[in-house]
Order: structure tokens, then sequence, then C-alpha cells
């Protein structure tokens, strides 16, 4: 994930930064940037798991897992120092053209300096216990408060939809699928059951009322055409 050779991490990032590159170079230094932060951040946190004192003092140990559990960890490892070198570029298409896929030695100077940068950070920070993060955070002061709160988009998000949208949209929805549509519902049920109340006696199955009411549809019908054709 750190983008570093010949790990399969290193040309995957490797063709984004040179896309990026080639189609605009602010989203290339934001990409770059984005990459050096990722090398960081994950030494940040293998280096605060594997080599902090605080997280050694562990009072029960399981052991590392059964074969089972061991071999698709082996298997992954091993895909990633080898899978790069394989050219499955020719297999990705959008159009349905095999798509090129080029090692530049030059342009993968920049992208693996900035990451042993975020790297060596990461050690000179996070390798040993030091007051150095607080110190560094306490300096930055309310930007390390914004970036650690993530710049309150979370905040933002729910004040925009629960407080505006929900209010504007939802609760309207909510009414109208209550009381009108709802008791919509409700008035169809009821006028199919009293509809059913009322020709429940003429669907008797017996055959002498149908038997009735066919001849005395016929003399309705009768009186009708004699008063027509009189």
């Amino acid at each position: 994930i750190a983008g570093i050779p010949p790990l399969s991490g290193f040309f995957s990032k490797e063709e984004i930064l040179l896309a990026s590159w080639n189609a605009n170079k602010v989203v290339y230094l934001l990409a770059l940037i984005t990459s050096g932060l990722t090398a960081f951040y994950m030494f940040r946190l293998y280096f605060s798991i594997f080599f902090r004192k605080e997280n050694h003092h562990i009072d029960s140990h399981h052991g590392e897992g059964t074969l089972s559990m061991k071999l698709p960890l082996v298997i992954l490892a091993v895909l990633t120092v080898i899978t790069g070198f394989f050219p499955f570029a020719g297999w990705v298409s959008v159009d349905g053209i095999p798509r090129e896929a080029h090692l530049h030695l030059l342009f993968s100077i920049a992208p693996v300096m900035v990451a042993l940068t975020g790297i060596a950070i990461a050690y000179k920070l996070y390798f040993r216990e030091s007051e150095q993060p607080d110190k560094i955070s306490s300096a930055m002061g309310g930007f390390y408060q914004s970036a650690y709160r993530k710049f309150y988009i979370d905040e933002a998000y729910l004040f925009v939809t629960h407080r505006i949208l929900f209010n504007l949209i939802g609760r309207p929805a909510a009414w109208i699928d209550k009381h009108l549509v709802d008791r919509s519902m409700k008035m169809i049920g009821y006028v199919t059951l009293l509809t059913s109340e009322m020709t429940r006696g003429i669907q008797s199955g017996k055959v002498q009322n149908y038997a009735i009411y066919l001849i005395a549809g016929i003399m309705c019908l009768a009186i009708y055409m004699l008063y027509i054709y009189r």
C-alpha cells in the first residue's frame, strides 16, 4: 500500500500517478502528496503496533493460529511480491482495446522518494516512544484538531441531511405517506370490504336464488322492451 518497489502496490500506484500526470498536473501533485501520506500512516500503524513497548505487555498469548489461517496470508504475501511483474494491463479495457502499461524509471523517482520520506518521518516519530507527535499536534493547534475531526465533514453531512433535507423533504414525505397514502389504502380496503358485504348475499351459491335473479332480470328486460316498442 505504501507503493515501494518491487511490491505490487508500487506498480498500481505508478499507473495512477502516470495517468494523473498526463491528464492534469494539479491532480498529479495532489495524488503524489496523498501517496506520501499513505506511506506515512501505513508505517505509523506498523511501527506503533509492532515496535512500541506498551503493545508488548500482553498477559496471554494465543499463538499465531493454525496452518489454515497462516497459509492464506503466506500466499497473499508472495503474490504481493510477484504480481506486479505480470502483464495484467493487456487484460484491462473499457472500450475493448487492450491497454498498454509501461514502467518509466525516471518518472518513478519522485513517487518513490516521496514514499520513502513518509516512511522516514513515520520512523522518526513512531518507531520509539517520543513526545514529538504530541508537540507537533499541539503546535499545529486548530489545524490539527480540524484534521483530527476530518475537517468536520461528518458534522456538516449530518447537519445537511438531518436538519435541512430531513425537515424540508423527510417530514413532508412522512406526513404525506401517513395521512394520504396510508389513508387512501385503508379507504380502498374499507370500500372493498363494504362492497363485499353488500354483494355477499347475491353470491350465495344457491341455484334457486340464481334462477330467481335470472327470471327477475328477464321480466325487467321484457317490461323495458314493451315500454319502448309499445
